[in-house]
Formats: C-alpha cells, sequence, structure tokens
C-alpha cells in the first residue's frame, strides 16, 4: 500500500511539473517589437503558439542558442517573462548579429513552412499577407 502511495505521489508530481511547462506558455504572441520595427510596412503578426506546440515540432526546432554551429539552447531555459529567450535578444538590429530580428523570423517561420509544404504535411503561411493581415 505504501508503495502505490509513493508511486501515486510521484506520477503525480511528474505530472504536475509537466503540465505547469505546457501552461506557462501563452496561447498566442503578437510578434510587434516596437524598438525593432518603428517603420512597419505591414501589422505586426499573431502567432499561434499553441499550433506549433501541438505539432510535430520540438521547441529547439524554433528557439536556439547557435555555438560552432550547434544549437546548445537548455530547453529549462524556456520560461515565460525570461528576456533572454526573446528572438529579439539576440537579433535585434544592432548591426552586430548575423542576422536581424524580421529577416530572422521570416527565415525561420517560412523556411519551415516551405519545409512542410515540399513534404506534403499541413503548414502555415508562406505569403506575406497571410502572416500580416490588413484588419
Amino acid at each position: 500500500m505504501k508503495r502505490v502511495f509513493i508511486y501515486g505521489m510521484g506520477l503525480l508530481i511528474i505530472t504536475s511539473f509537466c503540465l505547469s511547462i505546457v501552461i506557462a506558455q501563452p496561447q498566442k504572441m503578437i510578434l510587434n517589437n516596437i524598438k525593432v520595427f518603428e517603420k512597419k510596412e505591414r501589422p505586426p503578426v499573431l502567432f499561434p503558439h499553441e499550433l506549433h506546440m501541438e505539432g510535430d515540432l520540438s521547441c529547439t526546432d524554433c528557439h536556439h542558442k547557435y555555438e560552432n554551429g550547434k544549437n546548445i539552447l537548455d530547453e529549462d531555459e524556456l520560461e515565460e517573462g525570461n528576456s533572454k529567450i526573446k528572438c529579439s535578444n539576440c537579433h535585434a538590429d544592432f548591426g552586430v548579429i548575423a542576422i536581424n530580428l524580421r529577416d530572422a523570423f521570416h527565415q525561420q517561420c517560412m523556411s519551415c513552412h516551405r519545409k512542410k509544404k515540399k513534404e506534403g504535411k499541413k503548414t502555415g503561411p508562406i505569403l506575406c499577407g497571410q502572416c500580416h493581415p490588413w484588419k
């Protein structure tokens, strides 16, 4: 009886931990960095984070921190409110990084969507107006 209780408590703790990680993520995000995108040509993107979490992607397919060509990101860093995980933390348009924020978003999102489309899988938008719809 004691063993069943211990296993049950262990399962409850693990489930609670995993659930807290999933619940901590916002369902939809607005990709609109005012500092970087001062002169916007199109409206901001409403990014459905939950759709990407439900798919066959892992967190590190999108979130990354490269060193020597390898993604060394620790997924434990992916907590809501952690400013270090924001794309703009590394991809702000300061001329110091390899790719600016706008290009990073376009490259990351559109290349994945095009790849999935080529594989015949359900995918997201690839045209400007599909991500940046005028209201």
